[in-house]
Protein backbone atom coordinates (compact mmCIF):
# COMPACT_ATOMS: atom_id res chain seq x y z
CA UNK A 1 0.00 0.00 0.00
CA UNK A 2 1.05 3.73 -0.51
CA UNK A 3 0.90 6.99 1.23
CA UNK A 4 -1.69 9.44 -0.27
CA UNK A 5 0.34 12.05 -1.65
CA UNK A 6 -1.88 15.38 -2.60
CA UNK A 7 -0.18 15.34 -5.81
CA UNK A 8 -1.37 12.65 -7.34
CA UNK A 9 -3.02 13.31 -10.67
CA UNK A 10 -5.59 11.71 -13.00
CA UNK A 11 -6.73 12.14 -16.63
CA UNK A 12 -9.88 14.23 -17.01
CA UNK A 13 -12.38 13.47 -19.94
CA UNK A 14 -12.96 15.41 -23.34
CA UNK A 15 -16.01 16.04 -24.75
CA UNK A 16 -15.85 17.74 -28.39
CA UNK A 17 -18.57 19.32 -30.75
CA UNK A 18 -18.27 20.36 -34.19
CA UNK A 19 -16.38 23.74 -35.37
CA UNK A 20 -17.70 25.58 -38.40
CA UNK A 21 -15.93 25.42 -41.90
CA UNK A 22 -14.87 27.99 -43.65
CA UNK A 23 -16.20 28.38 -47.05
CA UNK A 24 -13.34 30.66 -48.85
CA UNK A 25 -10.24 27.73 -48.97
CA UNK A 26 -8.43 30.03 -51.58
CA UNK A 27 -4.84 30.51 -50.62
CA UNK A 28 -2.12 29.56 -48.62
CA UNK A 29 -2.61 33.21 -46.94
CA UNK A 30 -5.68 31.82 -45.39
CA UNK A 31 -3.96 28.96 -43.97
CA UNK A 32 -0.86 30.70 -42.74
CA UNK A 33 -3.34 33.37 -40.98
CA UNK A 34 -5.49 30.53 -39.03
CA UNK A 35 -2.18 29.30 -37.88
CA UNK A 36 -0.88 32.79 -36.60
CA UNK A 37 -3.98 33.26 -35.20
CA UNK A 38 -4.47 30.25 -33.20
CA UNK A 39 -0.60 30.46 -32.16
CA UNK A 40 -1.21 33.94 -31.27
CA UNK A 41 -4.34 32.40 -28.91
CA UNK A 42 -2.07 30.10 -27.68
CA UNK A 43 0.01 32.45 -25.71
CA UNK A 44 -2.82 33.66 -23.42
CA UNK A 45 -4.15 30.95 -22.93
CA UNK A 46 -2.70 27.55 -21.25
CA UNK A 47 -3.57 23.55 -20.98
CA UNK A 48 -3.19 20.83 -18.44
CA UNK A 49 -1.85 17.28 -18.65
CA UNK A 50 -4.14 14.86 -17.90
CA UNK A 51 -2.05 12.02 -16.72
CA UNK A 52 -1.86 8.80 -16.80
CA UNK A 53 -1.89 9.49 -20.36
CA UNK A 54 -3.82 6.83 -22.52
CA UNK A 55 -2.62 5.44 -25.94
CA UNK A 56 0.13 2.47 -27.20
CA UNK A 57 1.62 3.87 -30.67
CA UNK A 58 2.30 7.77 -28.75
CA UNK A 59 3.14 6.46 -25.04
CA UNK A 60 6.26 4.21 -26.99
CA UNK A 61 7.04 7.69 -29.19
CA UNK A 62 6.60 10.31 -26.28
CA UNK A 63 6.03 12.82 -29.34
CA UNK A 64 2.55 12.41 -30.47
CA UNK A 65 1.26 15.90 -31.21
CA UNK A 66 1.82 16.57 -34.47
CA UNK A 67 1.77 12.66 -35.72
CA UNK A 68 -1.69 12.04 -34.28
CA UNK A 69 -3.10 10.51 -37.28
CA UNK A 70 -5.35 7.60 -35.74
CA UNK A 71 -7.67 6.95 -33.05
CA UNK A 72 -4.95 8.50 -30.06
CA UNK A 73 -5.90 11.72 -31.63
CA UNK A 74 -8.74 11.71 -29.12
CA UNK A 75 -6.55 12.19 -26.45
CA UNK A 76 -3.35 13.47 -27.85
CA UNK A 77 -4.68 16.18 -30.50
CA UNK A 78 -8.22 15.56 -31.75
CA UNK A 79 -7.45 17.57 -34.80
CA UNK A 80 -5.69 14.85 -36.05
CA UNK A 81 -9.27 12.71 -35.98
CA UNK A 82 -9.85 14.64 -39.18
CA UNK A 83 -7.17 11.83 -40.80
CA UNK A 84 -9.44 9.16 -40.19
CA UNK A 85 -9.65 6.88 -43.33
CA UNK A 86 -12.20 3.94 -41.56
CA UNK A 87 -13.57 3.46 -38.72
CA UNK A 88 -11.55 2.44 -35.41
CA UNK A 89 -11.63 1.18 -32.44
CA UNK A 90 -9.22 -0.02 -29.45
CA UNK A 91 -8.56 -1.68 -25.94
CA UNK A 92 -5.87 -1.00 -23.88
CA UNK A 93 -5.15 -2.44 -20.54
CA UNK A 94 -1.92 -1.56 -18.17
CA UNK A 95 -0.53 -1.91 -14.65
CA UNK A 96 0.86 1.50 -14.41
CA UNK A 97 4.54 1.43 -12.47
CA UNK A 98 4.20 -2.45 -12.44
CA UNK A 99 2.30 -5.16 -11.73
CA UNK A 100 2.48 -4.45 -7.99
CA UNK A 101 1.73 -0.88 -7.48
CA UNK A 102 -1.74 -1.27 -7.46
CA UNK A 103 -2.71 0.89 -9.91
CA UNK A 104 -4.51 -0.65 -13.25
CA UNK A 105 -5.54 1.67 -16.08
CA UNK A 106 -8.52 0.16 -18.61
CA UNK A 107 -9.22 2.25 -21.49
CA UNK A 108 -12.27 1.69 -24.16
CA UNK A 109 -12.30 4.17 -27.70
CA UNK A 110 -14.59 4.17 -30.95
CA UNK A 111 -14.07 6.55 -33.88
CA UNK A 112 -16.29 7.45 -37.19
CA UNK A 113 -15.29 8.91 -39.99
CA UNK A 114 -17.81 10.82 -41.96
CA UNK A 115 -15.74 11.76 -44.45
CA UNK A 116 -15.84 15.77 -45.44
CA UNK A 117 -18.13 16.21 -42.14
CA UNK A 118 -15.11 15.41 -39.47
CA UNK A 119 -14.77 12.77 -37.36
CA UNK A 120 -16.29 11.61 -33.72
CA UNK A 121 -15.03 9.39 -31.27
CA UNK A 122 -15.83 8.95 -27.59
CA UNK A 123 -13.79 6.71 -25.62
CA UNK A 124 -14.63 4.73 -22.08
CA UNK A 125 -11.48 5.10 -19.05
CA UNK A 126 -11.28 3.48 -15.64
CA UNK A 127 -8.14 4.11 -13.18
CA UNK A 128 -7.74 2.52 -10.30
CA UNK A 129 -5.17 3.21 -7.55
CA UNK A 130 -5.83 0.47 -5.61
CA UNK A 131 -5.59 0.86 -1.24
CA UNK A 132 -3.70 3.75 0.14
CA UNK A 133 -2.60 4.45 4.00
CA UNK A 134 -4.56 7.05 5.32
CA UNK A 135 -2.76 9.56 7.76
CA UNK A 136 -3.72 13.06 9.77
CA UNK A 137 -0.93 16.58 9.63
CA UNK A 138 0.57 14.46 12.76
CA UNK A 139 1.24 10.81 10.46
CA UNK A 140 -1.03 9.00 12.64
CA UNK A 141 -2.08 6.27 10.51
CA UNK A 142 -6.26 6.24 10.35
CA UNK A 143 -6.37 2.73 7.95
CA UNK A 144 -6.29 2.72 4.41
CA UNK A 145 -8.75 4.13 1.59
CA UNK A 146 -9.21 3.25 -1.96
CA UNK A 147 -9.60 6.06 -5.20
CA UNK A 148 -10.77 5.04 -8.49
CA UNK A 149 -11.53 7.70 -11.44
CA UNK A 150 -14.52 7.14 -13.91
CA UNK A 151 -14.37 8.87 -17.22
CA UNK A 152 -15.90 8.99 -20.64
CA UNK A 153 -15.88 11.54 -23.39
CA UNK A 154 -16.65 12.26 -27.14
CA UNK A 155 -14.15 13.48 -29.25
CA UNK A 156 -14.78 16.42 -32.74
CA UNK A 157 -12.03 16.79 -35.35
CA UNK A 158 -12.32 18.19 -39.07
CA UNK A 159 -10.06 19.78 -41.84
CA UNK A 160 -10.95 23.28 -42.06
CA UNK A 161 -8.84 24.07 -45.26
CA UNK A 162 -6.48 22.29 -47.19
CA UNK A 163 -4.09 21.74 -45.07
CA UNK A 164 -5.37 22.60 -41.45
CA UNK A 165 -7.63 20.29 -39.30
CA UNK A 166 -8.73 21.68 -36.04
CA UNK A 167 -10.63 19.73 -32.91
CA UNK A 168 -12.25 20.70 -29.33
CA UNK A 169 -13.23 18.64 -26.64
CA UNK A 170 -14.78 19.52 -23.56
CA UNK A 171 -15.13 16.54 -20.91
CA UNK A 172 -15.53 15.20 -17.09
CA UNK A 173 -14.16 12.77 -15.17
CA UNK A 174 -15.62 11.47 -11.64
CA UNK A 175 -12.97 10.77 -8.70
CA UNK A 176 -14.41 8.39 -6.29
CA UNK A 177 -12.36 8.23 -2.75
CA UNK A 178 -12.98 5.46 -0.22
CA UNK A 179 -16.80 5.30 1.16
CA UNK A 180 -17.40 8.64 0.03
CA UNK A 181 -21.05 8.52 -1.59
CA UNK A 182 -20.79 11.53 -3.96
CA UNK A 183 -18.00 11.83 -6.07
CA UNK A 184 -15.84 14.69 -6.67
CA UNK A 185 -16.22 15.90 -10.54
CA UNK A 186 -14.35 17.97 -12.83
CA UNK A 187 -14.44 19.81 -16.60
CA UNK A 188 -11.87 20.29 -18.94
CA UNK A 189 -11.95 22.16 -22.20
CA UNK A 190 -9.21 21.10 -25.18
CA UNK A 191 -8.53 22.60 -28.29
CA UNK A 192 -6.36 21.11 -30.86
CA UNK A 193 -4.51 21.94 -34.35
CA UNK A 194 -2.68 20.16 -37.20
CA UNK A 195 -1.36 21.83 -40.06
CA UNK A 196 0.19 19.70 -42.82
CA UNK A 197 2.97 20.52 -45.18
CA UNK A 198 3.45 18.51 -48.68
CA UNK A 199 1.95 15.42 -46.82
CA UNK A 200 5.32 14.99 -45.16
CA UNK A 201 5.62 17.31 -42.49
CA UNK A 202 2.93 18.36 -39.66
CA UNK A 203 2.86 21.07 -36.87
CA UNK A 204 0.71 20.70 -33.76
CA UNK A 205 -1.02 22.73 -31.18
CA UNK A 206 -2.73 21.10 -28.33
CA UNK A 207 -4.40 22.86 -25.88
CA UNK A 208 -5.18 20.81 -22.80
CA UNK A 209 -7.68 22.18 -20.16
CA UNK A 210 -8.33 25.24 -20.99
CA UNK A 211 -8.13 27.36 -17.42
CA UNK A 212 -7.46 24.20 -15.43
CA UNK A 213 -9.74 21.82 -13.96
CA UNK A 214 -11.13 21.87 -11.08
CA UNK A 215 -13.23 19.89 -8.12
CA UNK A 216 -14.85 20.92 -5.11
CA UNK A 217 -12.76 23.85 -5.26
CA UNK A 218 -9.40 21.78 -5.05
CA UNK A 219 -7.49 21.85 -8.61
CA UNK A 220 -6.90 18.34 -10.20
CA UNK A 221 -5.08 19.38 -13.33
CA UNK A 222 -2.85 22.05 -14.23
CA UNK A 223 -3.16 24.01 -17.66
CA UNK A 224 -0.47 23.09 -20.18
CA UNK A 225 0.23 23.85 -23.70
CA UNK A 226 1.91 21.10 -26.17
CA UNK A 227 3.17 22.11 -29.81
CA UNK A 228 5.14 19.54 -31.98
CA UNK A 229 6.84 19.30 -34.82
CA UNK A 230 6.74 15.78 -37.37
CA UNK A 231 8.30 14.66 -41.09
CA UNK A 232 8.25 11.49 -42.85
CA UNK A 233 11.94 10.66 -44.07
CA UNK A 234 11.46 7.83 -45.62
CA UNK A 235 8.42 6.49 -47.79
CA UNK A 236 9.14 3.41 -49.37
CA UNK A 237 6.68 0.49 -50.08
CA UNK A 238 8.22 -1.74 -47.76
CA UNK A 239 9.58 1.11 -45.56
CA UNK A 240 8.83 4.18 -43.85
CA UNK A 241 10.46 6.20 -41.02
CA UNK A 242 9.05 9.60 -39.12
CA UNK A 243 11.08 11.55 -36.58
CA UNK A 244 9.02 13.28 -34.13
CA UNK A 245 9.49 16.21 -31.59
CA UNK A 246 7.03 18.10 -28.69
CA UNK A 247 7.16 20.76 -25.66
CA UNK A 248 5.26 21.57 -23.12
CA UNK A 249 5.22 24.35 -21.71
CA UNK A 250 3.38 24.96 -18.09
CA UNK A 251 2.69 28.47 -16.10
CA UNK A 252 4.85 30.06 -18.60
CA UNK A 253 8.02 27.92 -18.20
CA UNK A 254 9.38 25.18 -20.67
CA UNK A 255 8.44 22.19 -18.94
CA UNK A 256 9.06 19.11 -20.67
CA UNK A 257 10.73 18.15 -24.34
CA UNK A 258 9.97 14.75 -25.90
CA UNK A 259 11.53 13.08 -28.74
CA UNK A 260 10.30 9.96 -31.11
CA UNK A 261 10.90 7.95 -33.98
CA UNK A 262 8.34 5.36 -36.21
CA UNK A 263 9.97 2.71 -38.09
CA UNK A 264 7.07 0.65 -40.04
CA UNK A 265 8.66 -2.72 -41.60
CA UNK A 266 6.95 -4.58 -44.60
CA UNK A 267 4.96 -1.57 -45.68
CA UNK A 268 4.40 2.49 -46.24
CA UNK A 269 4.58 5.15 -43.04
CA UNK A 270 0.83 5.59 -42.09
CA UNK A 271 2.48 8.97 -41.23
CA UNK A 272 2.61 9.55 -45.02
CA UNK A 273 -0.25 7.30 -46.29
CA UNK A 274 -2.85 8.99 -44.31
CA UNK A 275 -1.46 12.55 -45.30
CA UNK A 276 -1.26 11.90 -48.89
CA UNK A 277 -4.76 10.40 -48.82
CA UNK A 278 -6.41 13.34 -47.50
CA UNK A 279 -4.38 15.19 -49.98
CA UNK A 280 -4.99 13.69 -53.41
CA UNK A 281 -8.96 13.34 -51.71
CA UNK A 282 -9.10 16.83 -51.75
CA UNK A 283 -8.12 17.53 -54.88
CA UNK A 284 -10.37 15.49 -56.89
CA UNK A 285 -12.97 17.24 -55.14
CA UNK A 286 -12.00 20.24 -57.13
CA UNK A 287 -11.27 18.28 -60.25
CA UNK A 288 -13.58 15.16 -60.00
CA UNK A 289 -12.89 12.36 -62.06
CA UNK A 290 -9.70 13.24 -63.46
CA UNK A 291 -7.64 10.43 -61.00
CA UNK A 292 -7.50 7.70 -58.73
CA UNK A 293 -7.03 9.21 -55.28
CA UNK A 294 -4.79 6.73 -54.38
CA UNK A 295 -2.34 6.93 -57.61
CA UNK A 296 0.51 7.66 -56.69
CA UNK A 297 1.04 5.96 -53.42
CA UNK A 298 3.59 3.56 -52.43
CA UNK A 299 1.94 0.24 -52.46
CA UNK A 300 1.43 -1.96 -49.34
CA UNK A 301 3.68 -5.41 -50.80
CA UNK A 302 2.74 -7.04 -47.61
CA UNK A 303 -0.31 -8.03 -45.38
CA UNK A 304 1.85 -7.44 -42.49
CA UNK A 305 3.14 -4.33 -41.15
CA UNK A 306 5.93 -4.11 -38.13
CA UNK A 307 6.15 -0.97 -36.50
CA UNK A 308 9.18 -0.47 -34.20
CA UNK A 309 8.97 3.09 -32.17
CA UNK A 310 11.40 4.65 -29.15
CA UNK A 311 11.40 8.10 -27.68
CA UNK A 312 12.89 10.10 -24.98
CA UNK A 313 11.32 12.38 -22.36
CA UNK A 314 13.30 15.03 -20.36
CA UNK A 315 12.34 17.45 -17.72
CA UNK A 316 13.06 21.12 -18.43
CA UNK A 317 11.92 22.82 -15.66
CA UNK A 318 13.72 20.57 -12.75
CA UNK A 319 16.89 18.51 -12.64
CA UNK A 320 15.49 14.85 -13.28
CA UNK A 321 17.27 12.22 -15.23
CA UNK A 322 15.69 11.18 -18.82
CA UNK A 323 12.92 8.80 -19.36
CA UNK A 324 12.92 6.15 -22.41
CA UNK A 325 10.00 4.61 -24.10
CA UNK A 326 10.04 2.12 -27.07
CA UNK A 327 7.36 -0.28 -28.32
CA UNK A 328 6.27 -3.04 -31.58
CA UNK A 329 3.27 -2.56 -33.36
CA UNK A 330 2.08 -5.88 -35.63
CA UNK A 331 -0.50 -4.40 -38.21
CA UNK A 332 -2.45 -7.21 -40.45
CA UNK A 333 -4.90 -7.24 -42.97
CA UNK A 334 -7.23 -9.73 -41.73
CA UNK A 335 -10.06 -9.41 -44.69
CA UNK A 336 -9.08 -7.33 -47.84
CA UNK A 337 -10.70 -3.51 -47.57
CA UNK A 338 -12.76 -4.37 -44.42
CA UNK A 339 -10.54 -5.13 -41.40
CA UNK A 340 -7.54 -4.52 -40.18
CA UNK A 341 -6.27 -5.97 -36.62
CA UNK A 342 -3.36 -4.34 -34.58
CA UNK A 343 -1.79 -5.73 -31.82
CA UNK A 344 0.57 -3.05 -30.03
CA UNK A 345 2.94 -2.97 -26.99
CA UNK A 346 4.48 0.45 -25.00
CA UNK A 347 6.75 0.77 -22.21
CA UNK A 348 8.35 3.78 -20.83
CA UNK A 349 11.02 3.07 -18.15
CA UNK A 350 11.53 5.96 -15.75
CA UNK A 351 14.50 7.29 -13.98
CA UNK A 352 12.84 6.61 -10.38
CA UNK A 353 9.82 4.29 -10.72
CA UNK A 354 9.34 0.95 -12.03
CA UNK A 355 8.59 -0.07 -15.79
CA UNK A 356 4.99 0.78 -17.46
CA UNK A 357 3.85 -1.84 -19.50
CA UNK A 358 1.02 -1.36 -22.42
CA UNK A 359 -0.92 -3.57 -24.49
CA UNK A 360 -3.78 -2.78 -26.66
CA UNK A 361 -5.90 -4.95 -29.79
CA UNK A 362 -6.98 -2.03 -32.61
CA UNK A 363 -9.93 -2.81 -34.98
CA UNK A 364 -9.79 -0.65 -38.80
CA UNK A 365 -13.10 -1.55 -40.12
CA UNK A 366 -15.38 -1.04 -42.79
CA UNK A 367 -14.19 0.72 -45.95
CA UNK A 368 -12.59 4.03 -46.69
CA UNK A 369 -14.30 7.23 -46.68
CA UNK A 370 -12.33 8.12 -49.60
CA UNK A 371 -14.34 5.14 -51.93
Amino acid sequence: MRKYTKGSRFRVLDLKFPILRIKNQKSKITNVSLCILLLACSMSVQAATLEPKTGVRPLGMSAFSAVADDINAICWNPAGLSLLEKQEATLIYSPIYGSDSGIDQSYLAYAYPTGKWGTVGVDLAFLSYGDMDWRDDSGSDLGTFSRSDYSIYASYGIRLVESLSLGISLGTTSVRMGTIDDPATGLGFDLGMLYTIASRASFGLYLENIGGVSASDNEIARQKIRTGAAVSVLDRPNMGLVLAMDIDEQQGKLDTFYSGVEWSIFGPSSFYVRRKLQERYVTLLKYEGIADYSEGLPEQVSKANLYIRGGIRKRLAVDESMAFSGGVSVRYLAIPKSLIIKLEHAFIWHPYLKTTHRFSLGLEMGQTVYQ
